[in-house]
């Protein structure tokens, strides 16, 4: 999953430069971009994806299934936070 856990509490960076960033602080560090926990879940799901897709024999229907639904999981998790 996530590459290291951060020692610094720095703001998660999904959408930082926009204006709507996410309000949560950073809990996990992916390649060095500090992710809280629902946004370096869509992440991994992200890159899950990107492996999956990127087989050379094709990708597998089940885990490339399971790779969404965590995407879907994590933006139900930050609708409700928003609410």
């Amino acid at each position: 999953m996530t590459e290291a856990t951060t020692k610094r509490r720095d703001a998660c960076q999904v959408r930082s430069k926009t204006d709507h960033p996410c309000p949560h602080q950073a809990v996990v560090e992916i390649r060095g971009v500090p992710f809280c926990g629902a946004c370096a879940s869509r992440q991994d799901a992200y890159f899950a994806i990107g492996e999956l897709t990127q087989e050379a024999h094709g990708f597998r229907y089940g885990q490339l299934v399971g790779a969404l639904e965590s995407i879907a999981a994590a933006e139900q998790l930050e609708a409700i936070s928003r609410n």
